[in-house]
């Protein structure tokens, strides 16, 4: 696709140095001899938005069928010898086209970025750029009501101070194929005995977190009230250096955990959070992903999933994170009974290990079997449960072949069963 250069007349207004040139230089966008067929823009400004270590989003609407040629901001500054990455995404958060930039592509406080992308008239997307931790970069806005500004995933009150110009060129849509494309969009509430989940199941996308401080957030709500055990999220490439934070929230904004993470964290392409939370049916809570020092992590989206919003760098798309939410329902009986008590397993699926953790049973010997659908015991073990609380875990290595296996829990004369799923 062709490259369009910032008009002569733009810069040419630009070289005065004072504010009303620079709105004059991006009006001139809008002129008669303009190389763009339509513009999106706003010239006012009276504040500055400071980000560093963080995402600057903001999104806009393409007013026509084609290409958007350029885009144009008013800043107020840039720390030197530091590179930034700025980002045109869509509403699923597919990156459409990305350039790095320093203080020096800096003109008179106005930055074009050099970035093309394809869209179509009316659909949403999001321009977003990176501020590294020792970068800090200062964006001019006109101050105003909540609205299309967003600081690090928290919403800014006002309108980004920019320039978008647009040209009507056709091009044919490419749609972009995945391998295991579709599945369930409803989320699965089928859990396993004493168990339910939330879930998005299947993929048709991806989510691209390319720099340091970008982040994911998916909210759902809670399907029982009980312990949230864990939360996986299907990863669709990470690298050994990877190295990020895990965040989960209620629905007031407290953070109820926090999870460093590295590589270690992500198996046979799923990243798993160990949690022990209390919540309630319900209850409104938000998962956060976000990656640090020089990582990148590629998360699979669904675009029909339903479980709830999500967001990228605080931009919502039109996707859900592929995810799947375990909650031990809290189903307390007496001491005595077996069938009371609360039984989970971590992971589930499972592959290499699998862990047992009873919660509310009788105390005193246990004897835990998995086994085959065909009645043979593959692992047999005795745990004892004290103060209502027991834990086994079986190594599970060499049993290839997945599928459904049951779990059986005994004690005395008391015999419990469930299913689990080995991946």
């Amino acid at each position: 696709m062709k490259k369009f250069l910032f008009p002569l007349a733009a810069f040419a207004a630009l070289s005065t140095g004072n504010l009303f040139a620079q709105e004059a230089a991006l009006s001139n966008y809008d002129a008669p001899a303009s190389a763009y067929d339509c513009v999106q823009e706003n010239k006012a400004q009276d504040r500055s938005l400071d980000v560093q270590g963080a995402v600057m989003a903001h999104s806009f609407t393409a007013c026509t069928d084609g290409t958007l040629s350029n885009v144009a901001l008013t800043l107020k500054g840039a720390t030197d010898n530091t590179w930034f990455l700025a980002e045109i995404r869509d509403a699923s958060g597919n990156i459409l086209d990305d350039t790095r930039f320093t203080s020096r592509n800096i003109r008179q406080n106005v930055l074009v970025l050099d970035l093309e992308a394809e869209v179509k008239n009316g659909a949403n997307y999001s321009l977003q750029v990176t501020s590294p931790e020792n970068g800090n970069i200062s964006y001019r806005y006109e101050h105003g009501p909540m609205g299309t500004l967003v600081k690090d995933g928290s919403p800014v009150r006002g309108k980004l101070t920019a320039a978008f110009g647009f040209n009507d060129d056709k091009f044919d849509q490419i749609e972009a194929q995945y391998e295991g494309r579709g599945g369930d969009a409803q989320p699965e509430t089928r859990g396993m005995a004493n168990e339910c989940k939330v879930a998005v199941n299947g993929h048709d996308n991806r989510i691209s977190l390319t720099e340091a401080g970008q982040g994911v957030t998916q909210s759902f709500q809670a399907c029982a009230t009980g312990e949230l055990t864990h939360i996986t999220i299907a990863i669709q490439r990470s690298f050994e250096d990877f190295s990020g934070r895990a965040f989960v929230k209620n629905g007031s904004g407290d953070v109820l955990s926090v999870t460093n993470l590295d590589a270690r964290d992500i198996v046979k392409g799923t990243l798993s959070l160990p949690l022990d939370l209390e919540v309630n049916a319900g209850e409104e809570l938000t998962v956060a992903v976000k990656v640090l020092g020089e990582s990148r992590l590629g998360i699979f989206s669904n675009s029909n999933g339903n479980a709830g919003s999500c967001a990228i760098n605080g931009v919502e798309v039109n996707a859900n994170v592929e995810f799947t939410a375990f909650i031990s329902e809290d189903r307390t009986g007496t001491p005595q009974d077996l069938e009371a008590a609360s039984i989970t397993t971590f992971p589930n699926p499972f592959a290499d290990r699998i862990s047992v953790h009873m919660k509310h049973a009788p105390e005193g010997k246990v004897v835990v079997q998995l086994l085959d659908f065909s009645g043979n015991v593959l692992r047999s073990d005795m745990l004892f449960v004290k103060d209502s609380e027991g834990n086994i875990t079986f190594n599970t290595r060499d049993i290839e072949r997945p599928g459904y296996y049951a779990l059986r829990i005994i004690q005395g004369d008391q015999v419990k069963n469930m299913t689990i799923l080995k991946r």
